[in-house]
């Protein structure tokens, strides 16, 4: 009896839950901040009731400003909390009235629930489909995800049928290839390797973008285990010979020069630098973190490169003198040596541009998007890195200010929305500008956890906030305000590596992380790991652990 009871009372338990929950929403989601919004959306999910999911379904179209922040918010709350078979059909419809380019985001999300419910099929038909290519690749990520054998028959389906617009080809070829690197552990059945010889001969056709090429070429060298990143198909089928007659991987130890930052390499040609210029970059390093430094350029290859461009002109001459190691006392003098370092070290047909953030984010005045690695630009870079100076010492600010809390997300959103020139709109993760003229690849460099975002904003204290500074962590000895400017969500590690992970789903960017002092390792880490590239510390705290949120500012 007492279980019968325990039955019935299940259903009331679930209708509290969702009551207490959808009481939280409406007490939250008219405030001012978008943080407070999210709490109230957070709390609405946290019930898994279908009618919280038809709820934050129907607000998704009517999203406020950050349309494509807050839409993210949304999708990636309800692919977290919403995973059953009920759930399933308010799923899909909310998907087919959402099924532009802009929504692709949102179909990723939710493929995954249709997958694990009804297996492969639904999603191979879409990848097949005539539907947005967008939507199609989202499909076939999801298939990536879940490391699918479908895959294996579809993958030489779609590179023998790839659209004809440069753009729409250069999304399914870069997936496919993607998709093929996940069999990179059964590369030698012959099943995979006919897969991949599929996608591999449409590399070098001429409709093939060079940027479709740098990708491509870094998923192969996934696949083949191997350190080089050949954009010439021919050498990645010679591989596949190789394996088919059971012989040794080929060997190619002059492999195209790559640029580097602190002692990572990276394969592309269009890099961005994302630079931390918060007040805490202005701590003194230690004796051991100095020695950890990986200075340059001074012997090997590095210096024989050196003297070649320093006998083109004077211009390099005095670019290569501006690095000055034994001016570097505090990590910002750090940074700024080994991002000159970095922009010494590219080829002249390459191009940089360089995000600093603080409180807030933007490029250097040098490089209004993105320039070409000449002596002339990289010289003009190096003098406004070098005008940068300390400001005045104040509270929790013993060594001087520079830009203030660590603006993370602002710095690598854009990142992603950079373009040849300036900055585009929302939209950048599906927009064909930046496939045809953003970065390929992204250097972090940061020494502490998000602790701001672009969207603060003016809010009621709530009894759970702490007054204080979010950059330090130290909590006001005045407690007693009423209002206090909030961060917005993107101050919190989980969302900024959300929307990282939403804005490269399809631009494949290479993302490399350098860490110092205390760093939240486990977010670069997460950052690299979305970028299919490295996370490296210089020393100092290792801040893999978690942390709260920082409090607000009074």
């Amino acid at each position: 009896m007492r279980f019968a009871v325990l039955l019935l009372l299940a259903p009331l338990l679930a209708a509290d839950d969702f009551d207490r929950g959808y009481a939280q929403y409406k007490k939250y989601i008219r405030r001012p901040t978008l943080r407070k919004r999210t709490i109230g959306r957070e709390r609405l999910a946290e019930t898994e009731d279908v009618r919280a999911l038809k709820i934050l379904a129907a607000s998704y179209p009517k999203a406020e400003k950050p349309r494509d922040q807050v839409q993210t918010l949304i999708v990636s709350l309800c692919a977290d909390y919403f995973a059953g078979p009920e759930h399933l059909p308010v799923f899909r419809e909310w998907r087919a009235n959402q099924a532009t380019a802009r929504h692709a985001y949102l179909w990723y999300q939710s493929l995954k629930s249709e997958l694990e419910s009804e297996g492969s099929k639904p999603l191979v038909a879409i990848v097949k489909s005539d539907r947005d290519v967008f939507l199609r690749a989202a499909a076939l990520e999801v298939l990536r995800w879940n490391e699918d054998p479908a895959l294996l028959t579809l993958l030489p389906e779609i590179a023998g049928k790839l659209p004809s617009d440069a753009i729409q080809r250069a999304v399914m070829l870069e997936s496919c290839t993607a998709a093929l690197a996940t069999f990179r552990k059964k590369k030698k059945e012959p099943e995979v390797l006919a897969a991949a010889e599929a996608v591999i001969k449409r590399m070098d056709e001429a409709a093939t973008l060079p940027r479709t090429r740098i990708v491509m070429a870094r998923y192969l060298g996934i696949f083949f285990g191997v350190k080089y990143a050949w954009r010439d198909g021919k050498r990645w089928l010679a591989e596949i010979e190789f394996i088919r007659r059971g012989g040794k991987q080929a060997k190619d130890d002059n492999y195209a020069k790559r640029p580097t930052f602190a002692g990572i390499e990276a394969t592309g040609d269009r890099i961005c630098y994302v630079i931390d210029f918060s007040d805490s970059m202005l701590t003194p390093l230690t004796p051991p973190e100095l020695k950890r430094l990986p200075r340059g350029p001074v012997t090997g290859r590095a210096a024989a490169e050196r003297k070649k461009k320093e006998a083109k002109s004077d211009k390099w001459k005095r670019a290569f003198r501006a690095v000055k190691w034994d001016k570097v006392k505090n990590r910002f003098d750090a940074a700024r040596e080994l991002l000159k370092v970095s922009l010494l070290g590219l080829e002249e047909n390459q191009s940089f541009v360089v995000i600093w953030f603080g409180d807030k984010a933007d490029v250097l005045k040098t490089t209004r998007g993105l320039r070409k690695a000449s002596a002339g630009n990289i010289q003009k870079t190096i003098a406004e890195l070098d005008s940068f100076r300390p400001g005045p010492k104040a509270d929790n600010r013993p060594h001087g200010t520079l830009k203030g809390a660590t603006n993370l997300h602002g710095g690598l959103y854009r990142a992603f929305r950079l373009r040849g020139k300036g900055i585009v709109g929302p939209g950048e993760y599906v927009n064909p500008v930046t496939f045809k003229s953003g970065c390929d690849t992204i250097f972090v460099l940061s020494d502490g956890a998000p602790t701001w975002d672009d969207w603060s904003g003016q809010d009621k204290r709530d009894v759970e906030d702490n007054v204080g500074d979010p950059e330090s962590g130290h909590r006001s000895a005045n407690q007693d305000a009423t209002t206090l400017n909030f961060p917005g969500p993107f101050s919190r590690a989980i969302w900024v590596a959300t929307d990282v992970r939403r804005m490269n789903l399809f631009r494949k960017v290479e993302i490399h992380c350098v860490g110092m002092g205390e760093a939240s390792m486990s977010l670069l880490e997460s950052l690299a790991g979305a970028g299919k590239g490295e996370a490296i510390n210089l020393g100092g705290t290792s801040a893999s652990k978690k942390k709260k949120d920082p409090p607000a500012k009074k």
